[in-house]
């Protein structure tokens, strides 16, 4: 007699020997997938997961839908309504790019976590072909950005199910270096050596109100008030092809702020004024009229340029070397130091909450913690009274 074949979406569990485990088999669209546990019951359980996960994925729509279309319905419909910098648009287009190289021939349907996590491993391995491999915060954005594609997909019923958000990332990949920030004292010493730099003014503004790289590049003259001592932040230098262009798109809706100015910065600013004008008077060409600080042309400053004056100025006063944006970092520990509430140091650095600050921007800027210490003193001095 034949045997009957099993329609779709029908399951057995039987024991292998060979294998020394319960195997639950299930009949699907694509062929005959399996599940592998110790016990029946697990088998059991585990094949009634595999059939909804199958079930889901039907559900789902077109059942040959891969990676890439998703990929491409995300960018062509969702991430141009985000409201979202430039630079931080590039970097989600990176990670497209990233994850249609690995994943984009895969199935929707049949994308597991381990596909994921592979793939991820694929992207932090030093065998990389022509690329270096990925360190442990380029992976989260890789993982984000599937996540979010797959949220989408989700959501227009091309997938059952979100593996990105079960993913767990390669635990070898390379951790970045935690930012630093200067102490009060440091901050003071490097502060003396700023004077006589051409850039020193930069500096200054962003150790003193705290901006963001890009955000002092970009200062134009018509966005200070050096009589009120203000500075409103429009405008910001951003890399376009890895050419440093002035755009009025700033990072966040937050970053759009005005800034009261410290008495010291608006005589430093005063001063560069003075010097810029004099430079320009002896150049045979001036690119930008508009920018407070530019190159000896008038043209936008670079990142690179910037690190290097700074990592010079850091030397020359003995202080640990640091980067512009840890200027800022330096700015948000000292302010926190002083007792300023973390919702106002966040008004003052353009976030538009204080989650960022607390966990990555506030350092502490004392050899010890003394919070308690005096609270406890008070306590056990008046138990003696």
């Amino acid at each position: 007699m034949a045997t009957r074949r099993r329609a779709v979406g029908e399951g057995s569990v039987f024991y292998d020997k060979s294998k020394d485990r319960w195997v639950g088999s299930l009949v699907t669209p694509d062929g005959r997938r399996k599940v592998l546990a110790v016990t029946k019951n697990e088998a059991r359980t585990r094949l009634d997961r595999l059939r909804r996960d199958v079930e889901a994925g039907e559900q789902a729509g077109d059942g040959n839908a891969t990676v890439a279309d998703a990929l491409d319905r995300w960018q062509d419909r969702v991430l141009p309504s985000r409201d979202l910098e430039p630079a931080t648009r590039d970097v989600y287009r990176w990670c497209a790019r990233m994850l249609r190289t690995e994943l984009g021939s895969k199935r929707l349907r049949t994308l597991t976590v381990d596909d994921v996590e592979t793939a991820l491993d694929r992207l932090a391995s030093p065998d990389r072909k022509d690329a270096r491999p990925l360190g442990r915060a380029a992976l989260v954005k890789v993982r984000s950005v599937l996540g979010q594609v797959l949220d989408t997909a989700v959501r227009r019923g091309m997938v059952g199910r979100n593996v990105a958000r079960s993913a767990e990332l390669t635990p070898t990949a390379k951790r970045t270096e935690r930012r630093t920030a200067l102490t009060p004292t440091e901050a003071v010493t490097l502060r003396a050596h700023l004077d006589d730099d051409r850039l020193g003014a930069m500096f200054l503004t962003m150790l003193t109100v705290g901006l963001r790289p890009g955000e002092a590049a970009g200062i134009c003259w018509t966005d200070l008030d050096l009589d009120a001592a203000t500075l409103t932040v429009r405008h910001a230098v951003r890399l376009d092809k890895g050419r440093p262009v002035v755009t009025d798109e700033l990072k966040t809706t937050a970053s759009r702020r005005t800034l009261k100015l410290p008495e010291p910065t608006v005589t430093a600013l005063r001063v560069h004024k003075a010097a810029q004008a004099a430079e320009r008077l002896a150049a045979t060409r001036w690119a930008d009229g508009r920018l407070v600080f530019a190159t000896r042309v008038g043209t936008p400053l670079s990142p690179a340029n910037a690190r290097r004056q700074l990592a010079a100025l850091c030397r020359a006063a003995g202080v640990p070397v640091i980067n512009p944006n840890e200027l800022r970092h330096t700015s948000a520990s000292i302010l926190s130091d002083a007792g300023v509430p973390l919702e106002q140091v966040a008004d003052q650095l353009g976030h538009t909450n204080t989650r960022m600050l607390d966990q990555t921007y506030r350092h502490r800027v004392r050899p010890s913690i003394d919070a308690a210490a005096s609270v406890m003193d008070n306590l056990l001095r008046s138990g003696t009274d």
